[in-house]
């Protein structure tokens, strides 16, 4: 992991990277409107507003968010479900990123976001990097999350 002078840059390489990756990009805030899958260049990007973890102290009543793009290379498909392609303005909050390694050697990268919605993403390996740009923000909607069913709330 390294530290920007206002963010993150992290990279995944393997599995185990991922889960770190996801917990910084978890409560993430975007639209379908601020992803792009390239089947030419094999590549998906997501842009989002993240909630700054690294700095959240929970005795204050404010906390960050700063600009972030989300770079997942190698990609050879993606599928959605439960993601309404025709409001691209929609606001939608990544709960979490994991990778299933398969059988053959192709792995899956899900991102699953609140209200069931969730993008596959077929990989050759796991090679995700993200990168916060700008300055952060302050704000006072900091995510929660009900542990029950994993529906998630502002």
């Amino acid at each position: 992991m390294t530290a920007v002078p206002n963010g993150l840059k992290l990279s995944a390489i393997e599995t185990d990277d991922v889960t770190v990756l996801s917990a910084a990009m978890e409560g993430s805030i975007t639209s379908s409107g601020e992803m792009s899958y390239s089947s030419s260049a094999r590549h998906f990007t997501l842009t989002s507003s993240r909630f700054m973890w690294e700095a959240f102290k929970s005795n204050t009543p404010s906390s960050s968010r700063i600009r972030s793009g989300l770079y997942i290379a190698d990609v050879l498909s993606v599928k959605s479900s439960n993601i309404r392609q025709d409001n691209p303005t929609e606001i939608m909050e990544l709960l979490s990123i994991s990778v299933d390694a398969g059988d053959d050697g192709v792995a899956t990268v899900l991102l699953n976001f609140a209200n069931s919605g969730t993008l596959s993403l077929s990989v050759e390996c796991v090679n995700m990097t993200l990168t916060d740009v700008g300055d952060p923000w302050q704000t006072d909607h900091n995510p929660i999350h009900d542990t029950q069913d994993d529906q998630a709330s502002k």
